[in-house]
């Protein structure tokens, strides 16, 4: 009863529930999928609030309302004001976006807010207008991709908005930096929030497998099952590298078979 309660939709059987329940790990964006949705922008002003964003891994409401009063460019820091659960906190800015913010600031001299609203001069953009802008994007990048629908019956996609912040976090943790270190950058309250992102690209992992499968010959064996160094002079072996490296079509390779009586 306590379960039903939770989720506070009683109508579903066990395993609806056992799926609402299951462990979700973020998605994150990757080299190519990060240039694609970058390139796929127009609007400068978008453009630099979603490099901002993943540099600083700031939420949506953190850098809409961001104020030029809290970006130091000398000290290369920020201030976040009221971000997530009413707290204040200070984020190191990365050398690569000083100089789009020095651009950014000097065409909006005038300006309280760092990203203005273009339809009221004493307001920001609001975080609507923000996140309409990036779904655009991802839609021009090929990346607007369905998932699942929420209990609502919304149809929710792979990436959005905060994905940004999701990926700077795991790009920190593969390029070696200390998980508690990740911790205060991210300004998560526990750590078991980083460990998630811990999980979705583990380096060390990868290492592992290559190393173990190199030490005991597996390497090898697959490179020269597949893709023999030599070329084979027997009809069969020939047929079956062509297939590999997709020459020929398994239909055109069954007909080998059929001519070499096998």
């Amino acid at each position: 009863m306590e379960r039903e309660q939770y989720y506070n939709l009683e109508h579903l059987s066990k395993t609806q529930i056992k799926k609402r329940k299951r462990k979700k790990y973020p998605n994150v964006f990757f080299k190519k999928e990060l240039t694609a949705v970058f390139e796929a922008m127009e609007d400068p002003q978008i453009m630099v609030a979603c490099c901002l964003t993943f540099f600083c891994a700031l939420r949506n409401g953190e850098v809409s309302k961001l104020k030029w009063k809290d970006v130091d460019v000398v000290n290369n820091r920020l201030k976040v004001v009221d971000g997530k659960n009413h707290k204040d906190g200070f984020v190191p800015i990365s050398s690569l976006c000083v100089p789009v913010l020095r651009r950014w600031q000097a065409m909006n001299l005038d300006e309280e807010y760092v990203f203005p609203s273009e339809n009221n001069d004493e307001y920001h953009i609001t975080t609507s207008a923000l996140l309409k802008a990036f779904k655009n994007a991802l839609r021009k990048a090929g990346l607007e991709v369905p998932t699942e629908k929420n209990s609502a019956g919304r149809q929710q996609h792979q990436y959005k908005f905060h994905t940004l912040r999701h990926s700077r976090c795991t790009h920190l943790l593969n390029n070696g930096v200390p998980i508690q270190k990740v911790q205060y950058f991210m300004r998560h309250d526990k750590i078991d929030t980083t460990m998630t992102y811990a999980w979705i690209t583990n380096p060390e992992l990868n290492r592992m497998v290559e190393e173990v499968d190199r030490g005991t010959g597996m390497i090898e064996i697959a490179q020269n099952q597949m893709l023999p160094v030599q070329e084979p002079s027997d009809p069969l072996r020939i047929a079956k590298r062509r297939l590999a490296l997709g020459d020929i079509s398994p239909r055109e390779y069954k007909k080998i078979m059929t001519i070499l009586g096998e």
